[in-house]
């Protein structure tokens, strides 16, 4: 997190890092690495008098997850880099996957969680649960398309991530220069001339 822009949210993170010890989700401040790239947990915040994510911040869902003392424990985030993201409410979970298919086409798949006891019509509205997530999705879907136009243009010129902004991409980046140049070392090695020459 980035302290200067972010400074006024740390009342808040913090009050919620201690919330979130009482039943053991305090979360992890800095993404680990598991040998395939970064995944990481946290314990975050919502705005004052929101407790969910919904279009207006009241849970979506009547029966909450799991043994809760209270329905207002932010969001509990996990990532696994470069693909999926998760986060899990007071009253429900969801999951995205981003799939790439080729270099110009992702497939995106969202799936929401809610208790196993949970009725549809009675407990939740199943547009008011997934709302801000296709609206979410969506404004991604555009801004994404917007931005592999200008890629795909012919005075497109790759230029520095912002390591700010853009740390996750960076990282990732890193990572996976890293796998190439490894395999392609490992193969190097072991590859016999008429290989090498065949690929």
């Amino acid at each position: 997190m980035h302290t200067v822009k972010y400074r006024f949210y740390e009342p808040r993170l913090a009050l919620r890092r201690t919330k979130c010890e009482v039943p053991g989700w305090a979360g992890q401040p800095e993404p680990r690495c598991d040998g395939s790239h970064e995944y990481a947990w946290h314990c975050l915040p919502f705005t004052e008098g929101a407790v969910s994510t919904t279009m207006d911040g009241k849970p979506a869902v009547a029966r909450l997850l799991g043994a809760v003392p209270h329905n207002d424990i932010g969001s509990l985030r996990w990532v696994h880099y470069p693909t999926v993201y998760n986060h899990a409410l007071g009253d429900y979970a969801v999951m995205v996957r981003m799939l790439p298919i080729d270099t110009q086409r992702t497939l995106v798949s969202t799936t929401w969680l809610v208790d196993r006891d949970a009725v549809e019509g009675r407990d939740y509205d199943r547009d008011n649960l997934v709302k801000v997530w296709d609206v979410t999705n969506q404004q991604d879907a555009a801004l994404v398309k917007r931005n592999q136009l200008g890629v795909n243009s012919a005075g497109y010129q790759p230029g520095p991530y912002s390591p700010t902004l853009e740390a996750g991409v960076i990282k990732f980046v890193e990572w996976y220069c890293e796998r190439i140049a490894r395999h392609l070392g490992e193969d190097a090695a072991e590859a016999s001339p008429r290989t090498m020459a065949l690929a």
